[in-house]
């Protein structure tokens, strides 16, 4: 019965299969395998190019020091990229190794960052050349047997994930601020409210620019709402909201909802919308193009966030991002919980 394939393990596949897909353009197969390269020096003898990755070791990320089980980690992890090539026609081995390492080279230096898959989950790794000292190469070798040494190269890649079987169910956010004031008679009065938007603006010269977006509701501009379940307030509320940034710009707006069981879950499916405005700002209110989102859910308690997001091709390599805005906070509680 085969072993459970971990994250880490899924993140060393789909490096070896992202080279293996680089080296699919030359016109001789060049096979990536997993393994010490004392194990890939008895795959030499099947006549064909081998590429190995070796990962010996494993460290902690650095920005580990608030991580709480169940919670996804991150390492950085240490591989060693070795050919084991055979001559062909007036090509020898050793020039085949070099031609090999030269391409992978050349690969991690055109595109260090790229993104791999864990459990279904994309992950951005970053790959990074490393020094191989004299001492170091020694104690690697010294360890593969009757293996001879071979040309070889050292990267760092980070950051890998270790996903956990069972995760940790993130808490909610803080639904409103609140201030309380009071006489040492007793009494007081207690306002809680949720942030109020004054003026927003994206940087709309930016190729990067994300929407700015606010909530819109009985005549004010806020960024958080709470109601009671079951409410006459919520039964009648329908959110309404004012989304902003380079006019004739489309943009999906899009909720996440959060409860005890599973935490923060992203929303199936959107909303389309064009934007017509290019600033929030209240003395624009009456005439703000307002767009109409019905809530996930209402009949128990949890959070609903609300985001606009804008999708464009990065100009270097035509790769297509996501941009977010600001969050829209919407907290449901059971009155007497």
């Amino acid at each position: 019965m085969a072993l459970v394939a971990s994250s880490v393990a899924q993140v060393c596949k789909g490096l070896a299969q992202y080279l293996g897909g680089e080296f699919d353009g030359l016109d001789t197969k060049v096979h990536v395998l997993l393994g010490s390269p004392g194990d890939a020096a008895t795959s030499e003898q099947d006549g064909e190019h081998n590429l190995n990755l070796f990962f010996f070791r494993f460290e902690p990320s650095g920005f580990d020091g608030d991580t709480l089980p169940g919670e996804t980690q991150y390492l950085r992890m240490y591989c060693l990229a070795t050919p084991f090539a055979v001559a062909e026609e007036a090509v020898s081995s050793g020039e085949n190794d070099l031609r090999i390492i030269g391409e992978v080279l050349r690969v991690f230096q055109e595109t260090p960052v790229f993104q791999l898959e864990a459990d279904g989950e994309p992950f951005h790794l970053q790959v990074v050349f490393q020094t191989l000292g004299v001492e170091q190469i020694n104690q690697l070798w010294a360890t593969q047997g009757d293996t001879i040494y071979r040309p070889s190269v050292l990267f760092e890649v980070s950051l890998a994930p270790v996903i956990p079987q069972h995760r940790h169910v993130e808490p909610p956010r803080v639904g409103t601020l609140g201030l309380e004031v009071g006489g040492m008679a007793g009494g007081g009065t207690t306002t809680t409210a949720g942030a109020t938007v004054t003026r927003m603006r994206p940087e709309t010269g930016r190729e990067d620019w994300a929407p700015a977006a606010s909530l819109v509701h009985q005549g004010a501009l806020v960024q958080s709402l709470t109601f009671a379940v079951g409410s006459d307030e919520l039964a009648g509320f329908t959110p309404q909201v004012w989304v902003v940034g380079e006019p004739g710009t489309e943009v999906t707006l899009r909720w996440e909802v959060w409860d005890d069981q599973q935490g923060w879950q992203p929303h199936p499916g959107g909303t389309e919308v064009t934007l017509t405005e290019a600033a929030i700002h209240p003395e624009g209110l009456a005439d703000a193009s307002l767009h109409t989102v019905a809530l996930p859910f209402d009949d128990r308690s949890g959070q609903l966030l609300l985001y606009a997001e804008r999708s464009y091709p990065r100009a270097t390599d035509g790769r297509t991002l996501l941009r977010r805005s600001n969050p829209l906070l919407i907290t449901l509680y059971q009155e007497g919980a």
